[in-house]
């Protein structure tokens, strides 16, 4: 009998979960299809306009960064492990990376700092601040139900849901998961939308207008396809 409770509640919180992570999908979706024409109209505007001038001082920026070598890219991998540690969001740091280093390596510098700077947060919970936080976590006691056997699955997820990342480490934290599982769950889960925010970022650093727009109309694209996949998975599962 004790079983058939436990296997109910978990039904249930993998219920709420897909629900959850299809209306997170959703507006995320719709945010950066916001994000993407404003920053589409903006380049439009000053490509053909005297703000030109702005999309020349960006490259002469972004060749002094290049210039500084490592040095940068090491003080922008630690500055954005130590924020994200500590709440700030990790998606406009994403599309930051993307303009000042571009797709590739701003794609690779958010994602390792994004999940660093998790890490972090859930190793101070688990050193000794869970009872501290458990009142705070029970709002979602879905969530914290579903954790209860934690996979790779769920972890990423419960990364799509339009719920703090601060929330979800220390949530993580009081959970029997492994710092593995964390980690590789963590890291797939950021990618989606890390990937998404870097195409932006980069596209609004960008010299030329053609590729510019490339760029947006694959973030465009892209968060399309993740919640149409999304989308059919839960039906899958339904």
């Amino acid at each position: 009998m004790e079983d058939q409770t436990v296997e109910a509640t978990t039904e249930e919180s993998e219920e709420k979960l897909g629900q959850e992570v299809t209306r997170s999908m959703n507006k995320e979706s719709r945010k950066v299809i916001g994000l993407v024409i404003g920053v589409a109209v903006f380049m439009t505007i000053a490509h053909f306009t005297p703000l030109r001038a702005w999309i020349t001082n960006v490259q002469v920026w972004k060749a002094y960064i290049r210039d500084l070598g490592w040095i940068a890219h090491g003080m922008f991998l630690v500055s954005c492990a130590a924020v994200v540690m500590i709440g700030v969001p990790r998606l406009p740091l994403c599309a930051a990376a993307g303009l000042i280093f571009g797709f590739t390596e701003g794609l690779l510098l958010s994602l390792a700092g994004s999940t660093l700077g998790s890490y972090g947060a859930f190793l101070i919970t688990r050193k000794g601040a869970r009872r501290s936080v458990q009142v705070r976590l029970d709002q979602w006691p879905w969530l914290l139900g579903l954790m209860n056997q934690p996979s790779l699955a769920k972890v990423f997820w419960v990364r799509q849901l339009m719920v703090p990342g601060i929330v979800l480490n220390i949530m993580l934290g009081v959970t029997s998961i492994s710092h593995r599982l964390f980690l590789f769950g963590t890291l797939l889960g950021y990618l989606p939308l890390n990937i998404t925010f870097s195409l932006v970022g980069s596209g609004l650093g960008k010299g030329s207008f053609a590729q510019t727009l490339v760029q947006l109309l694959a973030a465009m694209g892209l968060i399309n396809i993740i919640g149409w996949l999304v989308w059919r998975m839960r039906n899958k599962r339904s």
